[in-house]
């Protein structure tokens, strides 16, 4: 059986790569990351993976190949976001975004069959990207890029991340992205109207469309429309029978209490399931919210155990979700444990590429290549 040699660049916890395990086509040729408790965590788990901790940009294409042993097939990426984000400074001079050419670089240099690259949604409209796709088409690459929302395709968070796949010219085949599975049964919590309604009532809303998802969708294709016809699982349904905290079943997952400051757990004490704080107009549209068992979250970020920095207040009980929760509604399975200070853990979350978006990208390039 032909197998294909898969590296994963920026790998983190190596999320992407965990979608592309399930293809039995798929070997691991090499995992790369700075991040050393990200290395930790995944060999934590994974004991026989290879796993290399570098600095991408000192790097050279030759030196990948020769650490994983022969050429490599398919190249996955999700490049640091931060300066392109959103909610950041999104700084076009940021030296982050250097990483978008770096990528380039191991591309051009490796030559692999396929590329999957993942970033959020303004990467779209950086020249950065645009050089990217100049260099995938004088390489001969087929591509496609879209804004996916993880809740369209199953996720129980409304995550949209620029998704980029591409295959080698002498496939003769276009890659394509899946059309959204989820979204139109079921009712819903409305963060904004504060009722039940149906998810088709409130489409824009339900999805959690971004301003920046708005901005690059003149560019880039974005599905606004509830398609899919499954059902989205709701933060309720994604959280539910985790061992109480304080247990020893519950240590062992990282479901643990944050220390919170008792000023913050007065002010959010008061706010109903649902609902926000409304003690500062200057702040984000959901900063300082609660989540609702019967909607969905928004995007979970690296910050997420600060409710300023968005509606990450469990839905019921008067604190931050969890490491163990902000997991789960990214889909990490509670088998995949997570060791270290909790302050740096909620950055190998927050940063992890959301499961279903790692498995739209997957059933693309195995739809190309076995197809």
């Amino acid at each position: 059986m032909r197998r294909y040699t898969t590296v994963e660049l920026y790998a983190g916890i190596a999320r992407t790569w965990d979608a592309f395990r399930a293809w039995k086509k798929c070997e691991l040729g090499l995992l790369v990351d700075i991040n050393q408790l990200a290395l930790d965590n995944y060999i934590g788990n994974h004991p026989s993976a290879p796993y290399l901790r570098r600095n991408l940009q000192r790097m050279k294409p030759s030196e990948l190949q020769a650490k994983c042993g022969g050429k490599v097939d398919i190249l996955l990426g999700c490049p640091p976001c931060q300066g392109f984000s959103d909610s950041g400074k999104r700084d076009p001079d940021d030296p982050r975004n250097v990483h978008i050419d770096v990528f380039g670089r191991f591309v051009r240099g490796l030559m692999p069959l396929a590329v999957v690259m993942e970033n959020v949604p303004l990467a779209a409209s950086s020249s950065r990207f645009t050089r990217f796709t100049e260099m995938l088409d004088a390489t001969g690459y087929r591509w496609t890029a879209q804004i996916v929302n993880a809740a369209q395709y199953g996720s129980c968070q409304t995550r949209q991340r620029l998704l980029l796949v591409a295959v080698h010219g002498s496939m003769k085949v276009d890659p394509k992205i899946p059309k959204p599975t989820h979204g139109r049964k079921g009712r819903y919590f409305s963060y904004q109207q504060r009722r039940i309604l149906p998810a088709g009532d409130c489409e824009a809303e339900f999805l959690g469309i971004t301003p920046a998802a708005c901005r690059v969708g003149s560019m880039i294709g974005v599905n606004k429309r509830i398609s899919g016809r499954r059902h989205v699982p709701t933060v309720g349904e994604v959280i539910s029978c985790l061992p109480p905290l304080g247990t020893a079943e519950a240590d062992a997952l990282t479901h643990v209490p944050w220390p919170s400051s008792p000023i913050m757990r007065r002010r959010m004490a008061k706010i109903p399931e649902g609902g926000r704080w409304k003690g500062g107009a200057d702040h984000f549209s959901h900063s300082y919210g609660r989540l609702h068992r019967r909607g969905l979250a928004r995007t979970i970020t690296t910050n997420f155990a600060n409710a300023g920095s968005g509606r990450f207040w469990h839905p019921t009980e008067n604190r931050p979700l969890t490491i163990r929760e902000a997991a789960r509604i990214q889909g990490i399975e509670d088998e995949f444990i997570l060791k270290g200070p909790l302050s740096h853990l909620s950055g190998l979350v927050g940063n992890a590429l959301d499961s279903a978006i790692a498995n739209i990208a997957r059933q693309t390039l195995q739809e190309c290549l076995e197809g």
